[in-house]
């Protein structure tokens, strides 16, 4: 018997985000690793921020190869999903998931995965690239998680890396994060959204219900990844 927490949940994940990738060979740009990265807990073992985990120059290097991308407009929502209204692109990158991991690693701790503390082996290889103009956003939804087919890894986090925000004039555009499957505004965590800060949340079974808020000025743009697990 499936109880009603369950079928709210159904209903609000978005399955869109297990999408195919584009078998293209792309240069993405460089990425350093840092010392002056700061980190702090949103939620004790739930929401993580990484701030300057990457400089204006990586950034506005990336909107540029992001513009001049073939962007796609998400299609019409199906039963089951979340709504959601952005330009997107995936591809599959092996190389540049090891460079990423390679610059998150060193700021983070264990994390906790369901079945005790451990650390990331790796970044998913599947790296969706968005774009949102004023009035796109993305409901609310949980992000499930994936299994790589090659090594067996497991995604259990989620990876938003923020390549613009409100130093650019971004209005809007915030992840908010629900305590409860009630969407209560009093039970809300914001995480802002500050260029060159890497977002990292719980997804799967331990994912809070959160959602891309409505842009209301200038462009968002974000990378999107996951920290993938041994099973």
């Amino acid at each position: 018997m499936v109880n009603k927490a369950s079928k709210q949940r159904t209903r609000a994940v978005d399955k869109r985000l297990v999408c195919n990738s584009t078998p293209i060979s792309l240069p993405f740009p460089c990425i350093s690793s840092k010392a002056d990265v700061a980190s702090h807990d949103l939620l004790v073992d739930q929401i993580i921020l990484l701030h300057n985990i990457l400089t204006r120059t990586e950034c506005q290097a990336f909107i540029k190869m992001i513009d001049t991308l073939p962007l796609q407009l998400t299609p019409q929502k199906k039963r089951g999903e979340a709504e959601r209204v952005n330009y997107r692109f995936s591809l599959q990158s092996a190389a540049f998931a090891e460079n990423l991991c390679a610059l998150l690693l060193p700021h983070l701790p264990e994390l906790d995965t369901g079945n005790g503390m451990s650390r990331p082996v790796s970044c998913n290889s599947n790296i969706r690239l968005y774009k949102y103009t004023p009035s796109q956003f993305f409901g609310a939804h949980y992000d499930d998680s994936v299994v790589d087919p090659t090594t067996g890894a497991k995604s259990e986090w989620t990876v938003l890396v923020y390549l613009s925000g409100i130093e650019d004039g971004v209005e809007g555009g915030e992840t908010i994060f629900y305590k409860s499957e009630r969407k209560k505004q009093n039970e809300t965590i914001i995480a802002p959204l500050t260029r060159g800060t890497a977002l990292l949340h719980r997804h799967g079974q331990q994912c809070l219900l959160h959602e891309g808020s409505r842009v209301r000025k200038g462009i968002k743009y974000v990378l999107r990844s996951d920290l993938m697990f041994s099973t």
